[in-house]
């Protein structure tokens, strides 16, 4: 009998704390924008813990609060950049892999890594690994909340999380200024386009794109 309270217990503490969970993940639209590239939806601020972000191709999902601050000019062109990757998916993949030599899987490449924090702008293939040999994520910490996630690096090679590989920091960073959102080369690229860099892999972007 006591083994029966101990499991249901658990089991309503399980559905208790998943109720909260897609609550907090929870996005109410209060209005919408229409603009030539697609629409802004303003949201409360519990959808995806106030993070601007795209749902769909045509969609940018944002507070209140994050359209009327002074940066929302760069943070609207950070997240058109992510409806252009989900528009012309396959261009944006095959410039990863023949300049930047990153390609972006859907399921870790091994179990150790299944922790992911969930990004709606890279959802399709969240896992992006470098040069066939560094895995590149964002992973959940303590806490479980998207703002307080960290950026997690396996070695293939090894079976070990390492540190930023030299060799990324050289081609990533322009001198000590390196991309803040590294998890994925969706948000690097979003944040070159957005703030500017004078990186080596920017500069193979901006060609690109120009």
């Amino acid at each position: 009998m006591k083994t029966f309270w101990v499991v249901a217990t658990l089991v309503i503490a399980f559905l208790i704390g998943r109720t909260l969970w897609m609550r907090r993940d929870a996005c109410t639209v209060l209005r919408r924008i229409n603009t030539e590239d697609g629409v802004i939806e303003i949201v409360d601020s519990v959808c995806k813990e106030g993070l601007p972000h795209t749902t769909g191709p045509n969609t940018i999902r944002m507070t209140e609060t994050a359209y009327n601050d002074p940066r929302q000019k760069r943070t609207l062109i950070h997240e058109r950049v992510h409806l252009d990757q989900r528009r012309r998916r396959d261009e944006w993949i095959q410039f990863y892999k023949r300049e930047w030599d990153y390609k972006v899987v859907r399921d870790p490449p091994v179990s150790a890594l299944a922790d992911a924090r969930p990004n709606p702008d890279t959802e399709d293939a969240p896992y992006a690994i470098w040069k066939d040999r560094y895995v590149f994520y964002p992973a959940y910490s303590a806490n479980r909340t998207l703002k307080g996630a960290v950026v997690r690096i396996w070695d293939l090679k090894t079976g070990a999380f390492v540190q930023v590989p030299e060799a990324w920091r050289a081609f990533f960073c322009d001198g000590n200024a390196c991309v803040h959102q590294y998890e994925h080369p969706h948000e690097i690229a979003a944040e070159y386009i957005a703030e500017g860099s004078a990186a080596p892999a920017a500069q193979k972007l901006f060609a690109w794109k120009h």
